[in-house]
């Protein structure tokens, strides 16, 4: 959000706590923008710039959005206190690493409050603070800055160096992410969101640089996210008048190139507070939606997950949609006030900055098994009243986006808030937060918890990264507005965060700081199977994976239902049915438990029927067969019949001539497998079609006729027995003998078939005769 300037340290404004109403939710149509602006910045560590450089501030006089408190009408939020029925009242016993880097940010700028934020890479870590930037190596040694962050865009037009900026690192494309937003005309529009893209892994380099303009609104806390097809932003658009939510998406394959034209796409959003999922992983399949998540709070808490489709080719397709609401645990939040956090030695209170807003960042992972991501939140406690973090984890396992773990750290009477959350390679969480209370100046605490600790708790013994020397009195009360914590993209159970505290107590006189720890040397198991859905007589391979410890192990395996054991750490398994296999390692010292299940899946059965006989003149006939553990199902005949729907267990199978002058059929029942079987059951089921009496049998070698269907509505088939490959005269006459039909015919077998048509003759009965050199006979032939 924007901030609150100080013209000299203590000097400061006051708060105007109207409010104003959002009247624009439409999320049906996209917004289309052009990127405005691009090029090439030189090398940044090339780039001379004064870091005092006297910063513009007159836009931030009389600012609507921070200093009216403006917001949007939001039904989701409700200020009615519900008990959390999930509260974590107790510390983490596990004792982590100390911290490994631990040294000083950048220092109070103009602005309050900080928007501490950073991230990390192979070999920097690079700090924005409000409208300062530094990049360090990651020993802590200052390569760059502080500087302006308008450094970054020097040169550009529009550039004002206004803050709310944000910094990412993209490891899969291995660039940096910039941005700030830029107000040189305020109040009067347009504004812009200055992005820039590192042509390089080296975040000192040279950047490729875009300026998107927004031409009647501000695009207050823009909050940005890495996904595959996108840089995603999630803002407030603010116009004076209120505050319109909305997420954008920017053409990442274009900006990592250099392209000149990128595009952003834009939906508005229904409700404040929304962040969009950053990949910390490989990507997920192209075409997956990024998810865009919101909260609503009270006694029906729960998570609405949206899905962003970018098309780039029709941008005008892209589309922005409810996917799911998650229900979670009830939970309150603080309400719109800037005091809601007690500190030590003042009766200025600070800014618990809940409301129900998703905190920076909401960081998403791919595993080999599942999607992970997660989000926090502050919510408000009672018995006493103080605050805690709500954290959640939601995963997606192939069927969609489901609540998997939460809880709310929450272990004594101290306020904590201002989370930031995430989870490295092998699913461990880290959370850090501000901490404070009466008795406490605000300070800077992690904990955590390992991917195979009971759900719902963190599990590692709370922190200190710096104990705060004093209090913030400034009536404003902002703090934060966020902070950042991250996984380390190269070392393995490694986290980063940055928060800010204040050294002694002032009005604005901030400082952050910059830390580092591991949960390495913690024993971890992560337990798996290979492939983990079979088909039944297939085997898998259970795997576990243990990081920390002592370095030797033992393995233990067992089963529900009893029956597999084994102390191999990777061994083979061939369950019958699905089956969960439990594994215990020990280091020595401690024994750590985790599961994985093997789903089996049976081939499919099929069964056709029992053979059964029909008369020949049926014009149709059911058949009936079973299947279990099927796909889908298909008939199929060896004759020429055909069915009314041959994809059902149950069908209406009509018999053709081939079928009658054959007497019979085979009929076949194809079922076909559920993955990952794949043999195909089939089953085979003999229909016999007899013949009326006095009618010779079809593959009789005695002369003779059958007429079929007889009566008939004009169309029929003639078959003649036992000709012996002799020539045949066929002729049909009416009961006055006068002849209507003749033909002769000779056949290489011993039957002579004919399809005959006599549609449009009068109803009636006719005589159809068959003479050979050796035989002839005649029958009735009915016309209906």
């Amino acid at each position: 959000m924007k901030k609150i300037l100080y013209l000299f340290i203590g000097f400061l404004f006051l708060v105007n706590t109207s409010q104003a109403q959002n009247t624009k939710t439409n999320m049906g149509k996209p917004i289309i923008i052009k990127a405005s602006y691009f090029d090439v910045s030189p090398p940044l560590r090339d780039i001379v710039q004064n870091p005092n450089v006297k910063v513009d501030k007159t836009w931030k006089e009389g600012i609507v959005i921070n200093k009216s408190n403006v917001h949007s009408s939001d039904s989701s939020f409700t200020n009615a206190f519900v008990k959390d029925p999930i509260r974590q009242n107790f510390f983490g016993k596990t004792q982590a690493d100390t911290t490994i880097q631990n040294y000083e940010g950048i220092p109070m700028t103009i602005y309050l409050p900080p928007d501490t934020d950073g991230d990390v890479g192979p070999n920097n870590y690079f700090q924005e603070v409000n409208v300062r930037f530094a990049i360090y190596d990651k020993n802590g040694n200052k390569l760059i800055g502080p500087l302006n962050n308008s450094s970054i865009f020097s040169g550009m037009p529009n550039n004002s160096n206004d803050g709310d900026g944000i910094v990412l690192y993209d490891q899969n494309a291995d660039r940096w992410l910039f941005s700030q937003f830029s107000l040189p005309n305020y109040p009067n529009p347009p504004s812009y969101e200055m992005v820039a893209i590192s042509q390089t892994g080296d975040p000192t380099g040279s950047w490729y640089r875009y300026q998107f303009t927004f031409s009647d609104e501000i695009p207050d806390y823009p909050k940005l996210a890495v996904w595959g097809d996108a840089y995603y932003m999630t803002i407030r658009r603010g116009n004076g008048g209120g505050i319109v939510p909305a997420v954008v998406a920017m053409e990442r394959t274009k900006m990592i190139a250099g392209d000149p034209a990128p595009t952003m796409i834009m939906f508005n959003l229904p409700s404040e507070g929304n962040l969009a999922a950053d990949c910390d992983s490989d990507f997920p399949p192209d075409g997956t939606p990024c998810p865009i998540c919101l909260l609503t709070n009270g006694s029906s808490a729960s998570i609405k997950l949206y899905e962003f489709h970018t098309d780039w080719d029709t941008t005008t397709n892209s589309t922005l949609n409810l996917a799911a609401t998650i229900p979670i645990s009830p939970f309150s939040s603080w309400g719109w006030t800037w005091h809601d956090i007690p500190q030590k030695g003042t009766s200025v209170g600070v800014d618990a900055f809940s409301r129900k807003f998703i905190m920076h960042r909401m960081p998403f992972r791919k595993f080999s098994d599942h999607w992970s991501m997660l989000l926090n939140t502050t919510v408000k406690l009672d018995a006493p009243v103080h605050s805690g973090i709500r954290w959640m984890e939601l995963r997606n396992s192939g069927s969609g986006w489901s609540l998997y773990q939460e809880g709310t750290y929450a272990p004594d009477s101290n306020y904590r808030w201002m989370g930031s959350i995430a989870m490295d390679t092998a699913g461990n969480i880290a959370l850090g937060y501000s901490i404070s209370s009466s008795t406490m100046f605000p300070s800077i605490r992690y904990t955590g918890r390992m991917s195979c600790d009971p759900l719902g708790v963190m599990t590692i013994a709370e922190r200190g990264i710096y104990n705060g020397g004093g209090s913030q009195t400034d009536n404003s009360g902002r703090w934060g507005d966020y902070s950042a914590m991250v996984a380390d993209p190269t070392v393995f159970g490694k986290f980063w965060y940055t928060q800010e505290y204040y050294q002694s107590t002032a009005g604005a006189n901030w400082k952050t700081r910059i830390a580092s720890f591991s949960f390495a040397d913690i024993l971890n198991i992560h337990a798996t199977a290979t492939p983990s859905t079979i088909c039944s007589g297939q085997q898998s391979q259970l795997n576990v994976i243990v990081t920390g410890g002592s370095g030797t192990y033992t393995y233990s395996w067992t089963s529900i239902p009893q029956g597999d054991t084994s102390t191999q750490q990777n061994p083979l398994v061939t369950p019958t049915i699905t089956t969960k296999y439990i594994v215990a390692v020990n280091d020595g010292t401690i024994t750590k438990t985790d599961t994985t299940t093997v789903t089996v899946t049976s081939p499919p059965a099929a069964y056709a029927g029992p053979d059964t006989t029909y008369a020949n003149t049926v014009p149709l006939f059911i058949v009936s067969g079973t299947a279990s553990s099927y796909s889908s199902v298909k008939w199929l005949t060896s004759g020429d019949g055909y069915f009314n729907i041959d994809t059902v267990l149950t069908s209406l199978y009509y018999p053709g001539p081939v079928d009658r002058n054959n007497g019979g059929v085979d009929l076949t029942l194809q079922a076909y497998p559920n993955v990952p079987c794949t043999d195909t059951a089939t089953d085979v089921v003999h229909i016999t079609l007899t013949f009326p009496a006095g009618i010779s049998d079809n593959s009789s070698d005695v002369f003779g006729t059958t007429i079929s269907p007889n009566p008939t509505n004009g169309l029929f088939t003639l078959v003649v027995h036992g000709i012996r490959n002799a020539e045949a005269r066929i002729t049909i006459t009416d009961l006055a003998g006068k002849e209507i039909y003749s033909e002769n015919g000779n056949a290489s077998t011993n039957n002579l078939t004919k399809e005959i048509n006599l549609a449009g003759y009068p109803k009636g009965t006719y005589f159809v005769k068959v003479l050979t050199d050796q035989h002839s006979t005649t029958n009735k032939l009915v016309l209906q």
